[in-house]
């Protein structure tokens, strides 16, 4: 009798042991998978980065650069920051281009054909700024992103890779 009642109990703890295994894997099965498709997202996006450095593709080159400097324009008043103080800007602008582009020739000959536009596109958009958004960083670089975007409509070209500021002096 005594043998009969030790293999009923073992028996119980097995099947006790078997229903928690079996609830183990439905409690940590969902994680598991979420956990394992976020390691896979992560080696994929990693394979990407390896693979685009790896890449014979090195970029732009540099030394395809072609500099079109223009002279330091005459101020620009900026929009008033709610002071009786009046604030303006001057600074030197080179638009660098893609020399190796297609209409890289076309597009440097309108550039020095038209430096009087050049001056009014970037005058609309750098006196929509305050003195203290001119002198912040950030705010720099959106203003060449905006006269980036800007050259590049009006002439309708993608040969302007970059522009750049010189002697930047806000007052």
């Amino acid at each position: 009798m005594r043998k009969n009642l030790i293999t009923v109990i073992i028996l119980a703890i097995c099947i006790i042991n078997l229903v928690f295994n079996i609830l183990l894997v439905f409690v940590f099965m969902p994680s598991t998978n979420k956990t394992n498709k976020l390691i896979t997202d992560i080696a994929e996006v990693l394979d990407l980065e390896i693979a685009s450095q790896s890449s014979g593709e090195t970029g732009f080159d540099v030394s395809n650069l072609a500099a079109f400097q223009l002279e330091q324009g005459n101020p620009i008043n900026l929009a008033s920051d709610g002071s009786d103080k009046i604030h303006a800007l001057q600074y030197g602008l080179t638009i660098n281009l893609d020399s190796t582009a297609n209409d890289y020739q076309k597009v440097n000959d309108n550039l020095t054909a038209s430096t009087s536009l050049i001056y009014d596109l970037t005058r609309d958009i750098i006196a929509n700024y305050t003195y203290e958004q001119v002198i912040d960083v950030e705010v720099q670089r959106q203003i060449k992103e905006q006269i980036l975007v800007k050259l590049k409509e009006t002439f309708n070209t993608e040969s302007i890779y970059s522009i750049s500021f010189y002697n930047w002096v806000a007052q």
